[in-house]
């Protein structure tokens, strides 16, 4: 996950004794092949004077390629006295990219009529989003956020348009689907983020790409691109500003023309977001009427996910740091999480590791105390990660944890609904209230059965966070519709040649 992530996380892995290796000692296995295809770059200790040369290297490494790198220790080796030097730590200075292909991309620029920035997690890493907005504003050009990467420009912006990819907004990819030239910036274009959703294949054919990324081989990877620029986000959004400073550009003379467009777009996707109470495919309206019959644990009403997602949002603190789990529900919310500064997203991103949300806004709250931490998660990565609330109220780590609790596994859910004609293998889940498990853990639990109860909860639960030191699970009980597939090329239509599943398609 943190490969496909870009994240700098060094991984220090103890193993078997020098001593012993090879002989079947206490848990010995060979680490390194382990490891080897998704890291960066591995340190194996081979002699103890060595030990702050390959810990320094792996730090530095981790920095410098923005991904994991693995230590390797015998156990042998973490005792006794050595006389070395201390490596300082290395960081690279990263410059805008070439001149040539800067150069390249400014004239391309020039001639634009319809420009679109895509601002990637690389805008957030080299902390790029004020140069990012200073691009932005002198092309007039609308800005849209790379997948789950919605905390790269700031959602009050009048240029902000949303993400684009799975759940992400409508006005973005109409927008994108108009550009002449695309800036992305930060981004490796990755392929889940820029499928066709919404039944919107938005991707312009046409357009020439200008790719700026600091890894030279994501250049072109993805997406055929005009220009490549290989270099940090920051320093080429300041040396594309200034290389358009003082000139006349194509897209000055329908500047006023396209603000109207992208405050149209905008409005039109804000408006859909407010009337699209639930999803409308037969399978959740028939979950809707059935769950109208019944009753949660407190005799309350099953909550349309789309609503009680708009109301957590409306109720989101300044400054507010999310994390979000995969999952149906936690999917649907890309397209409601706007954020104002970098740093306040955290995603599995496209390698979906289940569980992930909690233990992720742990670390987050422990790294910045002085923000709201909150994490969104559905029953199923909910029964992954809950015994961290105990982790929480031991080490006074105080978080907000929203679980939608809808009694499935509704990724997998919606696969064998599109697929198997409602065939349903180990899709359903029967739990207890998750707030009194956490009430049993020594922290607070809020179940909320009522629309009108979802902001309140959270406000309530944040300000126990924030003033009190209190961990609070919010366990909302939600109905069992779905929204869209995570992918719809995912399977294929089977093929039944038994007659007893000839229905099961």
């Amino acid at each position: 996950a943190a490969y496909w992530a870009h994240t700098p996380v060094v991984m220090i892995t103890p193993e078997t004794g020098t001593g012993t290796m090879g002989l079947g000692g206490f848990q010995e296995c060979n680490q390194l092949p382990m490891f080897q295809e998704f890291t960066k770059y591995q340190g194996h200790v081979t002699h103890p004077a060595r030990m702050a040369e390959y810990t320094g290297r792996c730090f530095d490494r981790a920095m410098s390629e923005m991904g994991p790198t693995q230590l390797n220790i015998p156990r042998d080796y973490f005792y006794g006295e050595i006389t070395c030097e201390i490596p300082k730590p290395s960081r690279l200075d990263r410059g805008p990219g070439g001149e040539q292909s800067l150069n390249d991309a400014a004239a391309l620029l020039a001639t634009a009529k319809f420009p679109v920035i895509i601002s990637g997690g690389g805008v957030v890493m080299s902390g790029a989003v004020e140069e990012c907005k200073a691009l932005a504003e002198r092309l007039g050009a609308p800005v849209v956020n790379s997948y789950l990467h919605n905390d790269s420009f700031p959602a009050s912006h009048p240029l902000w348009c949303g993400p684009l990819g799975y759940q992400g907004s409508k006005a973005a990819m109409k927008l994108m689907a108009q550009a002449d030239v695309v800036i992305a910036l930060g981004s490796r274009l990755g392929p889940f983020g820029t499928l066709p959703q919404h039944g919107m294949d938005y991707w312009p054919k046409q357009a020439k790409i200008i790719q700026i990324d600091a890894d030279n081989k994501m250049l072109g990877l993805v997406k055929k691109i005009s220009v490549g620029i290989c270099g940090d986000a920051k320093a080429s959004a300041i040396a594309l500003t200034s290389r358009l400073a003082g000139k006349d550009l194509v897209c000055d003379a329908n500047r006023g023309e396209r603000a109207a467009i992208i405050a149209n777009e905008k409005a039109a996707w804000e408006k859909e977001l407010d009337e699209w109470t639930h999803e409308k495919d037969a399978f959740s309206l028939d979950m809707i009427e059935e769950n109208a019959k019944e009753k949660t644990f407190q005799g309350g009403d099953y909550l349309h996910p789309r609503q009680v997602l708009r109301e957590l949002e409306k109720a989101m603190p300044p400054r507010a740091m999310v994390s979000t789990d995969i999952g149906n529900i936690n999917s649907v919310a890309n397209s409601y999480l706007r954020f104002e500064e970098p740093r306040s997203f955290f995603a599995a991103m496209s390698f979906g590791n289940c569980g992930y949300a909690f233990p992720t806004i742990i670390g987050a709250k422990a790294a910045a105390p002085d923000r709201p931490a909150i994490s969104y998660a559905g029953d199923g990565a909910w029964g992954m990660s809950l015994m961290e609330t105990m982790t929480c109220v031991r080490h006074n780590i105080p978080v907000t944890a929203v679980v939608f609790h809808n009694r499935q596994w509704g990724a997998e859910k919606k696969n064998q609904v599109d697929f198997y004609n409602r065939r349903f293998v180990a899709g359903e889940l029967d739990n207890t209230s998750f707030a009194e498990i956490a009430r049993a853990m020594g922290a607070e639990g809020i179940t909320v059965d009522k629309i009108e109860d979802v902001g309140p909860a959270l406000k309530k639960a944040i300000d126990m966070q924030m003033n009190e030191g209190k961990t609070t699970i919010i366990e909302i009980m939600c109905t069992r519709e779905l929204g869209d597939p995570f992918r719809r090329d995912a399977l294929s239509k089977p093929v039944r040649h038994l007659d007893k599943y000839k229905d099961y398609v």
